[in-house]
């Protein structure tokens, strides 16, 4: 007896390479014994790993926004705003897994802004008094000084300033300027902050089933739960392919033969992460078991 489960093991892990070879298919054999000590064949199955990347963009006003015309002939934002995007998504075989779990990173940048990403840099306009100023006032210093730091740096590059100034020293005098005049333009321009944080989702799949909604993305509050009625829907796209590999053992073969051992062959199918019926992201070609079929071969046996 144990020569022919030997032999099996043998002929079924041999049907499960040849499997393997081909390109588009991909085999699995599971066989245990249940409690009535009968032989079982367990169907593989399949969970995948979907990672999103939400980016997250605010908009804050300077201060000075409203005179940013008026002293220096540009029009910034007078009204702050957050959206939310998904930028990004990943598709990958997971471990097994048996309900949906969410594990996230987060990660901040603050552009052309140097200092906090919350409050604007503490800068004083360049004051001859004591006097409290109206922000008008202060918002017409700030301009003025902006227009004395671009002559300055000018000078420095034409060499108008004096004693001329080269080498490292020049590139750290304009590197000053620049810095300096930051500062003042986000007073009347204001700053960009972008958040972007990374949703790793791990969804099991079921048989035959070709969609599954993930999450849903609202372009005000962001990132929400699939059961919310706000936002676009995320889903997760599985396009099974047409040339699944055909092989013409029926259950007819198990039914008159006891030998007749089930095999399982996953479907290549294409994965993609979909957001308002626009793909998102690396589309993935996976071998999904559960868009697959179970056909039966023969096991051939040893007589003593």
């Amino acid at each position: 007896m144990k020569r022919i489960i030997s032999f099996m093991a043998l002929t079924l892990c041999s049907i499960a390479g040849l499997f393997a070879q081909n390109n588009t298919t991909y085999s699995v054999i599971g066989v245990h014994y249940n409690s009535a000590g009968e032989l079982v064949i367990t169907d593989p199955c399949t969970t995948l790993q979907v990672q999103l990347t939400v980016e997250k963009v605010q908009t804050v006003v300077g201060p000075y926004a409203k005179y940013a015309q008026k002293f220096l002939d540009v029009r910034p934002a007078l009204v702050g705003r957050t959206s939310y995007a998904v930028t990004d998504a990943q598709i990958a075989i997971a471990k097994a897994n048996s309900t949906i779990k969410e594990k996230r990173n987060k990660r901040t940048r603050v552009d052309s802004y140097l200092g906090s990403d919350t409050e604007f840099a503490r800068i004083s306009a360049e004051r001859t008094s004591s006097s409290i100023m109206s922000i008008e006032d202060a918002a017409q210093q700030a301009a003025q000084a902006i227009f004395s730091i671009r002559r300055h740096r000018m000078e420095l590059i034409t060499g108008e300033a004096g004693e001329n100034v080269f080498g490292a020293g020049l590139k750290d005098a304009l590197a000053e300027l620049d810095k300096k005049e930051q500062d003042y333009m986000e007073l009347f321009l204001g700053k960009k902050i972008t958040t972007t944080t990374t949703h790793t989702y791990t969804i099991p799949l079921a048989l035959d089933i070709t969609e599954y909604t993930i999450a849903r993305i609202s372009a005000q509050a962001g990132l929400q739960p699939a059961t919310s009625g706000e936002g676009d829907v995320i889903k997760l796209s599985l396009t099974p392919s047409p040339t699944a590999p055909k092989l013409n053992y029926t259950k007819e073969v198990e039914a008159t033969n006891k030998l007749a051992t089930a095999i399982r062959l996953a479907n290549n199918s294409t994965c993609s992460v979909v957001v308002a019926e626009r793909v998102v992201g690396d589309v993935a070609v996976l071998p999904i078991y559960e868009l697959g079929r179970t056909t039966y071969v023969l096991t051939p046996t040893i007589k003593k």
